[in-house]
């Protein structure tokens, strides 16, 4: 049998986005607690995320600047 060998790379680094991942909720630095949520951070039942492009976007750059490849589709899972 032979094997492949597959080497990733998994890299996390916070953006310099005006709002989260997956909410539209602020990520202002330096404001009062409990004031940048919403409700899909909070988990409420039937709010569902949007993807922020602009991290999107941000990310795409970063792969492309260091010759990363890039696959065509990706599935993210909720872990909780």
């Amino acid at each position: 049998m032979h094997w492949e060998t597959v080497i990733g790379l998994e890299i996390h680094a916070q953006l310099a986005t005006r709002s989260k991942i997956f909410s539209g909720a602020s990520t202002a630095f330096g404001a009062e607690p409990n004031t940048q949520a919403c409700g899909v951070d909070l988990g409420l039942p039937g709010v569902l995320p949007v993807l922020n492009r602009e991290a999107v976007v941000m990310a795409i750059r970063f792969a492309a600047a260091i010759g990363a490849q890039l696959q065509r589709r990706s599935i993210i899972k909720k872990k909780n």
